[in-house]
């Protein structure tokens, strides 16, 4: 027969509960539409930020995808706004 103690039953519902707020957000986010996007494109000047699941907020759509191309990084769109 095994039986908890105290401490290891509150172990064990913290963790429980942590498992459950965990949600994965990447989910939630959006991939920029970059097309086919050149080393040499210049981006519009609109301003229209986007936040980038790095934590950046980018001017507008064209720029998050300059600096995926760049870094070869997979950013994705949190929200259409400032972080």
């Amino acid at each position: 027969m095994f039986i908890m103690t105290g401490k290891a039953m509150m172990l064990m519902s913290m963790l429980f509960i942590l498992c459950v707020g965990a949600e994965d957000k990447s989910l939630l986010y959006r991939r920029p539409a970059c097309g086919d996007l050149s080393g040499n494109q210049a981006c519009p000047l609109n301003f229209s930020p986007v936040c980038g699941n790095d934590g950046i907020t980018y001017v507008n759509e064209c720029t998050l995808c300059v600096q995926r191309m760049h870094t070869n990084t997979d950013i994705l769109i949190v929200k259409e706004d400032r972080c």
